[in-house]
């Protein structure tokens, strides 16, 4: 948020804060009373400290609605939803101050789900007076399948950052000051960020360091001396749990606590209580320690999403300050079906037939005519993908004898389970290799004017293996379970 120099031959802190404000005067922010002033900038500053001369600020910017995006906060979030996804953000911070922070964010990110990567890119743009900075990163997290229930995420976002120092919109009381700079200057510096996060359930924990690297920014005074823009290392974790509201109607709630930490600063923290309707929208609030009190809410319709966020000042120079804004666009891409029916020349020619795949060859079956019958056939992913949306919640699983709705902790009990005495009599995980036959029913369509026939998958049944008393499978079957495919 707020960012420090230090001149070598001086040890000269450019931060503007109170103290520079009284000994120097080279910035205002051109209001009357110097005691306001000093004490915004001395906030603004987030009570920084000297440590052998220089200072080591907070230097990232400030959000009340990164929970809806958290790869802006930590790489190793980047694409860890289904759908690509893209989002507009912009913030105002201290809306009464001139020259107050604002932050602006584009970022787009996306899974490749068949090799467990997400890929993405962050655009942003940050001034704050005299300074500003623009970034553009791009970002990648590789996902650890560590069970069906625990997943591991490393991230990492490598870019450029590009910081100004324009003194000509200071105003200066002392033209000849050494540690004046020109009246501005660019420097191009390489930045990384590093991210880790972790799943289990609906347990969801990460940690980053952003600017990794902690490199420095070289800058020259007008008396000759070499002054540095420090990329301090930042500390930041987070903690999330998913609450089930309501399956049917996709509405969840989750308390979230996020820490930042940089050395100089104080430790900060956020709670927040988020209720989301997948369906309208959300409702949030957000504490930040020792600052504000946000309230966020956001609409969904179809694909676009619109958010905002309005922070209550709890400081003692709130009545100064003024509130902080922030306004969210986002945009969630879906395929595109490979396959469009037209309806006006398409006929059914049944609305329900049956299907069934072996997933184990028969033994009165060689290996050439097995082969020609099913080719490349996924039995892992064919099974992780229904078995992790079913557990997620994201799938209803239905009982194959009652037709009745199973819930989540159903579904683990017949997966944590293998039928037959055999010799060891622990129940043993069923995988995808317990899976004997993948049963679908279909509804086709025959489209006259392309004289083309579609099969439309409307139900999946997934049977394993029955083990007799020692251990083996003669080609007998018991139900796991099926589910419905949407429309």
């Amino acid at each position: 948020m707020c960012q420090g120099f230090l001149n070598k031959k001086t040890s000269t802190n450019l931060l503007l804060n109170a103290g520079d404000i009284r000994r120097m005067k080279a910035v205002t922010l051109q209001m009357k009373n110097s005691l306001i002033i000093s004490a915004i900038l001395f906030f603004s500053a987030f009570l920084q400290r000297e440590a052998g001369g220089g200072v080591f600020a907070q230097q990232l910017s400030f959000s009340s609605q990164y929970y809806t995006n958290q790869f802006v906060v930590n790489p190793a979030f980047t694409g860890n939803k289904e759908k690509i996804r893209a989002f507009i953000t912009h913030r105002s911070q201290w809306i009464s101050v001139p020259g107050a922070p604002q932050t602006s964010y584009l970022t787009i990110d996306a899974p490749i789900e068949e090799k467990n990567v997400g890929m993405g890119l962050k655009l942003y743009s940050y001034s704050t007076d005299i300074l500003s900075r623009l970034g553009a990163f791009a970002t990648y997290s590789y996902k650890i399948k560590i069970s069906d229930d625990n997943n591991l995420y490393f991230g990492l976002a490598l870019g450029m950052l590009d910081n100004k120092i324009n003194f000509a919109k200071a105003e200066v009381h002392d033209v000849n000051d050494p540690i004046l700079f020109q009246q501005q200057q660019n420097r191009t510096i390489f930045s990384a960020d590093f991210g880790v996060a972790y799943t289990w359930k609906n347990l969801e924990a990460g940690f980053a360091v952003p600017q990794v690297l902690g490199n420095k920014i070289k800058y020259g005074t007008l008396d000759g001396a070499d002054s540095y823009y420090n990329l301090s290392r930042h500390y930041q974790g987070s903690v999330k749990y998913l609450l089930d509201v309501d399956k049917e109607k996709e509405i969840t709630a989750y308390p979230m606590i996020m820490f930042r930490y940089v050395k100089g600063a104080p430790f900060q923290f956020d709670i927040n209580a988020v209720v989301d309707m997948k369906k309208m929208g959300w409702v949030g609030f957000t504490y930040h320690s020792s600052y504000a009190l946000a309230i966020s809410a956001g609409v969904r319709y179809k694909n676009l999403s619109l958010g905002y966020a309005f922070d209550l000042g709890m400081s003692k120079i709130k009545s100064y300050t003024g509130s902080s804004t922030e306004f969210l666009l986002g945009y969630t891409f879906t395929k595109t079906p490979s396959i469009i029916i037209d309806t006006t020349s398409g006929e059914v020619w049944a609305e329900q037939i049956q299907s069934t795949t072996n997933m184990i060859k028969p033994g009165d079956f060689d290996d050439a005519y097995w082969r020609s019958l099913n080719k490349n056939v996924d039995q892992e992913q064919i099974f992780n993908t229904i078995v992790d949306a079913v557990v997620a919640g994201k799938l209803q699983a239905y009982d194959l004898i009652t037709d009745s709705p199973l819930t989540v902790s159903q579904v683990q009990a017949f997966l944590s389970q293998k039928s037959g005495k055999g010799k060891s009599k622990t129940p043993k995980k069923v995988t995808e290799k317990d899976i004997s036959k993948v049963r679908m029913s279909e509804k086709w369509i025959f489209d006259k004017r392309k004289f083309t026939l579609v099969k439309q998958v409307i139900r999946i049944d997934l049977l394993v293996k029955r083990l007799d008393e020692f251990g083996q499978y003669y080609g007998d079957d018991r139900p796991l379970f099926y589910v419905k495919l949407k429309k």
